[in-house]
């Protein structure tokens, strides 16, 4: 209660300061912000959904390079950036990047579906409008959108010659950024318009001390050519190609917790240095093995629109996409110079999809929308992991020396594996050493022999090749039952069917091999080590079929404002595990089922000061039932289920003030409550499993459970998250920007810019551990904008001036006890930018 009265206190202050301005003083009013959150163009303010947007010139103007940036000023939305793509939170829910998931968050760009992380690395090329609309739209948006979608409108062609360059410079970082456009028309029918993008960075804020180079360095262009052509007063057809391609190396990953690493002389927190990369005592450029990251890729997206408009103001819009990517990333895994684990994974994606709806006019007592949807994907997703077991065993070794341990004697060629690692332990816990030095010591015992005969590990290599089809079709209708008051109700019918095939193989030890081994102590190491036996399981298939729906009330009070109530539901597909593995596979384990929600909100949408303020307030529950989770084994890893139930419930308060003519105020805040209702089954922390295995092995009494995994654990229910927050879920977020802008002399405008943003504290990891825990942080941001009558401006943007230190995501290192990593953000930077217009 605490928490919603300080909110409340915040939305009565922002309200008793504005109403505190005289009247008279008010001449000025507020720019109309047009929407199309509801699939026709509307006013945010007559909208009854929680929408946070922002313009093109506004994104341009602060510098946002991408969803990232500009999401800081959306409260109770989050973004984990990575180099795969964008992960977005809202409202406390969101997926992994775990290839078999859905997103919770869809992004729709010029009503185009962008489901997967990839396809969204592209999307603030040229954009004319940026919306964020909070909460599931699962009638007119569809599928995997539970907790929200991304609407995305790129900038039109015109009908006169515009066009725009602009040169970015980072003097910190050393990135150098041009972005274009070129519009007007080509025939009397015909415009057209050519953005493009070019932006390298040679000098990332982590100093690799292992290559001597600063990192990420990113290396990224982008097109896209729109077309539209008028082909009568009523029919419009627009042609959009847009073609993006990277090849970047390096992330802002640094140690953050040493644990057993701290034996290689590793510090113990982050610095702004980073060891990754191949072990310096054993180099081998042949292998690379543990090189560091790298990310490459290309996209290509086209779509075809119509739009037709009838007699009656009806309009018809179809809308037919192609889009396809292909990604290679290559990820040194174990976040060390240690050569225990690599990640490789490759995706080929493909995906088309059909829309066509119709919307009536908006004069009558009712007005509807009807459409139909279909999408057809094909994804082929690769995992192959090098798992170098010769220096997991130098690693071992050297933890059960520590500990007071020993190896016993072991031939891989005569030996049963299970009776050694078994007379190990017992060995052991004979001598009194703990579970953990029991385990170091029976990992010794297997893989010393093994790779003294010359076998350094092996490679395990899974792929999940799956076709996706789906349709829908879906409509909305709103009866007008009197000037004031209107109620609407959507709904929408999906059925999608799923078809894959998945397998996981044992290839010999080295940097790209797929094929089979033939050599049996391959397969011996991967069950003791990759905790799996090869599988291969074709047909698979699973179908969903669902009901989705919305309906809302909406009254509008007075000329000044609408309060409105709605419900609505949602879903997120299932799907298949792209990296499944398993010591007893088993193709039943594969899938995971759909995810549900079903959302209250009321709100108020309200215009002060005579049209020169307003304020937008939402407040909401959601109730998600059969939450996709991925628990991570604690080696290396992830089991993907149906495991969880939430609630999660806040206030989001929008604010808009024209000071002057010349002076904007924007203000934001958001508190979201959020708890697992039942999610006793997350995967434990380093620190939960050591305890767990430490109480079961009962002082060497029992000598078993120095086999223990951190799955056992799990299942045992250490972990218990019920009643308890997810990760990436800040209780307060806010944020206040400032635009000013002003003529000093006939010929130049002066443009000034501030925002400051603040996120609570939250854990950065799904097992809560505390070690992810990231502090409350605020970030401010200013910019100086001179610009010309003729064509000319001149910018500096300063980002996180206050230096603040944060991370966006924190893990555990696979096979290195008590070692975390954390991805950390940009440090303060200035960027220089010269733009010409004509």
């Amino acid at each position: 209660m605490k928490q919603k009265k300080i909110v409340v206190s915040i939305s009565q202050a922002l309200m008793v300061a504005m109403a505190g301005v005289s009247a008279p003083a008010m001449s000025v009013q507020l720019e109309e912000v047009i929407v199309t959150a509801q699939k026709r163009a509307e006013s945010l303010q007559d909208v009854p959904i929680s929408v946070a947007a922002m313009t093109g010139d506004k994104i341009s103007d602060a510098g946002m390079r991408n969803l990232g940036d500009a999401i800081k000023q959306v409260p109770n939305v989050t973004i984990v950036g990575s180099e795969i793509g964008d992960s977005v939170n809202i409202r406390g829910i969101q997926s992994g990047n775990q290839a078999g998931f859905e997103q919770s968050v869809a992004t729709f760009v010029d009503g185009v579906y962008r489901g997967r992380g990839v396809q969204s690395r592209f999307s603030f090329l040229d954009v004319e409008r940026l919306e964020v609309l909070r909460g599931p739209q699962g009638v007119l948006f569809g599928k995997n959108v539970v907790a929200g979608a991304l609407s995305i409108t790129s900038a039109k062609p015109t009908d006169e010659l515009t066009g725009a360059g602009k040169v970015s410079y980072n003097v910190d970082l050393d990135e150098t950024e041009f972005t274009g456009y070129l519009s007007g028309a080509l025939s009397d029918s015909v415009t057209a318009r050519i953005a493009v993008l070019d932006r390298t960075m040679n000098e990332g804020w982590v100093e690799n001390i292992r290559y001597g180079n600063d990192e990420p360095e990113t290396d990224e262009q982008a097109a896209r050519i729109y077309l539209v052509w008028d082909a009568s007063d009523t029919t419009s057809v627009s042609y959009k190609l847009e073609h993006g391609t990277w090849d970047n190396q390096g992330t802002s990953w640094e140690l953050q917790n040493a644990g057993s690493l701290a034996a290689l002389g590793l510090e113990d927190s982050y610095n702004g240095k980073s060891a990754i990369g191949t072990n310096p005592l054993d180099p081998d450029p042949n292998q690379e093995l543990g090189s560091s990251q790298l990310f490459d890729g290309d996209t290509t997206e086209t779509s075809l629109t119509l739009n037709h408009s009838f007699a009656d103001d009806g309009e018809l819009t179809a809308i037919a996409s192609y889009s396809k990517y292909t990604s290679d990333r290559m990820v040194d895994a174990d976040i060390s110079t240690l050569d225990t684990l690599n990640f490789n994974d490759e995706e080929d994606f493909e995906q088309k999809t059909f829309e066509i709806r119709y919307a009536s006019n908006q004069e009558g007592a009712v007005e509807y929308i009807i459409g139909a949807f279909y999408l057809d994907a094909d994804l082929v997703a690769e995992g192959n992991t090098p798992l170098g077991v010769s220096a997991l065993n130098d690693l071992a070794g050297l933890s059960c020396a520590a500990g007071g341990g020993t190896t016993v004697a072991y031939d891989p060629n005569t030996d049963d594996p299970a009776v050694a690692a078994a007379l190990a332990a017992a060995t052991n816990a004979g001598l009194g050493t703990s579970a953990a030095t029991a385990s170091a010591c029976s990992q010794a015992t297997l893989a010393g022999p093994i790779t003294a005969l010359g076998v350094d590990g092996f490679n395990r290599y899974v792929k999940l090749d799956q076709n996706t089809e789906s349709w829908a079709t879906f409509g909305q209708l709103t009866w007008h039952m009197s000037e004031t008051l209107r109620s609407t109700f959507g709904l929408r019918y999906t059925s999608e069917e799923k078809t894959a095939s998945h397998s996981s193989v044992v290839s010999d030890y080295g940097l790209t091999n797929k094929a089979p081994s033939s050599d049996p102590l391959a397969g011996a190491l991967a069950g003791l080590f990759g905790e799996y036996v090869p599988h291969s399981f074709d047909d698979l298939k699973r179908k969903e079929t669902s009901w989705t729906w919305s309906a809302n009330l909406q009254w509008d009070f007075s000329s000044m404002g609408m309060a409105y109530a709605s419900a609505s539901t949602g879903f997120k597909a299932g799907g298949f595990n792209s990296f499944y593995l398993s010591l007893a596979p088993d193709p039943s384990e594969i899938g995971f089922d759909e995810e549900e929600v079903l959302t209250f909100e009321i709100g108020a949408k309200l215009s002060l000061l005579d049209g020169a303020g307003e304020m937008n307030i939402a407040m909401y529950r959601s109730e998600y039932s059969d939450m996709q989770v991925s628990v991570f084994s604690g080696q290396t890893t992830y089991n993907v289920d149906n495991a969880a139930e939430a609630v999660t419930q806040g206030i989001e308060i929008d604010s808009r003030w024209q000071l002057t003519d010349e002076l904007l105020l924007t203000a934001s805040v958001g508190w979201i409550d959020f708890e697992f209702e039942n999610f006793d089954n997350q995967g434990c922390t380093n620190a939960q499993y050591l305890a767990y295995r430490e109480e079961a092995w009962a002082g060497g009494t029992n000598p078993a459970a120095a086999f223990l995994s951190n799955g056992d654990c799990a299942q045992a229910g250490v972990n218990d998250l019920s009643g308890r927050v997810a990760a990436q879920t800040p209780e307060f977020t806010g944020s206040v920007s400032l635009a000013y802008e002003t003529s000093i002399t006939d010929a130049w405008t002066l443009g000034l810019g501030m925002d400051v943003s603040y996120r609570d504290e939250s854990y950065r990891q799904d097992d809560l551990d505390e070690n992810s825990l990231d502090d409350a942080s605020t970030q401010l941001n200013a910019s100086v904008r001179l610009a010309s009558m003729d064509g000319w401006t001149f910018m500096l943007n300063g980002n996180n001036l206050t230096d603040e230190e944060s991370f966006t995501l924190s893990q555990d290192i696979p096979l290195a006890s008590g070692s975390h990593f954390a991805q950390t953000i940009r440090p303060r930077t200035f960027t220089l930018s010269v733009k010409y217009e004509i």
